[in-house]
């Protein structure tokens, strides 16, 4: 069986040469090759349609890629919001669980906090008035002054308006 090596199909070669056979040669014109082949617009002596289309299709492609690169961006620049969010989150968590540790460690070096709940429960009762007047003539002796004058002081503060 003979490979057809010609750019023309089978049924345009055979129309022609049965036209020759029968003697219909002059009544026939021979078949032009390839359809519309020479109609102006597909003419394959003036533009080479795969090369046209290869164009076409990489500029559809680049269309299609540059659609979809948008996107693709803004989801990358949220991801890495994200992350950025999530790691400062993560800094500060351990920053928290840091400080909650060393109050826990300060507690349980203070007998559990108990002189904190002592200070806390005069800071709330009536004796609250004779905690701070001590506190002030205790600083007050600290710093070389007449401890008269720190309570005096502490009494004007107390009613001050």
């Amino acid at each position: 069986m003979a490979i057809n090596r010609t750019p023309y199909s089978v049924a345009q070669e055979a129309l022609g040469m049965s036209s020759m056979q029968r003697g219909l040669g002059g009544m026939t014109s021979p078949v032009r090759p390839g359809p519309n082949a020479y109609d102006g617009l597909s003419n394959p002596a003036v533009q080479n349609y795969q090369e046209y289309q290869n164009q076409r299709l990489a500029q559809q492609d680049m269309r299609q890629n540059i659609g979809t690169a948008a996107p693709q961006a803004a989801a990358d620049a949220m991801g890495k919001v994200r992350s950025q969010t999530a790691m400062q989150s993560d800094a500060n968590s351990r920053a928290q669980s840091f400080a909650s540790q060393r109050l826990s460690e300060a507690l349980y070096a203070n007998d559990s906090g108990t002189e904190l709940m002592r200070l806390n429960s005069v800071m709330q009762s009536p004796e609250r008035a004779n905690f701070l007047h001590g506190a002030a003539v205790a600083k007050a002796m600290s710093a070389g002054m007449n401890p008269d004058l720190a309570g005096e002081v502490f009494t004007k503060n107390l009613y001050n308006v």
